[in-house]
């Protein structure tokens, strides 16, 4: 009898913590509304990034692109930048994204991702009207 009694609290008192650890990781997650680890939106846009072109080096989760800014001279060896994927943009690699006239580049946030050496965080964008 004493036994079972002790089984069950644990299985309760466990079944508690899974609950509250679940709860944690859910309220982590509203920072980040497109559920991509790594993202941290800002409430604000942020700065307008001035390069005309940018080239894709991969496609990431959800179809998001990790992009090297234009240097000059048509060299695509500057900031690397995560452009943001919406129902207008298919990314893929080694794609040209050219900047159209009278829209921008604009940082809304940040991603953060591994590398062989760490983490790199890069600045995460989208294009948008001036």
């Amino acid at each position: 009898m004493k036994k079972s009694v002790v089984f069950i609290l644990g299985f309760i008192s466990g079944a508690v913590v899974l609950f509250a650890v679940l709860l944690l990781i859910a309220k982590g997650m509203e920072n980040n509304p497109t559920k991509i680890q790594g993202l941290t939106l800002f409430e604000q846009p942020g700065e307008v990034l001035k390069s005309p072109s940018y080239e894709v080096l991969q496609v990431v989760a959800g179809g998001n692109a990790l992009a090297n800014a234009e240097s000059g001279y048509g060299l695509h060896m500057g900031m690397v930048v995560l452009f943001l994927a919406d129902e207008n943009s298919n990314y893929y690699d080694d794609q040209i994204i050219k900047v159209p006239q009278g829209r921008c580049v604009r940082q809304v946030g940040t991603y953060q991702y591994p590398t062989k050496n760490g983490y790199k965080t890069v600045p995460a964008v989208r294009i948008v009207s001036k």
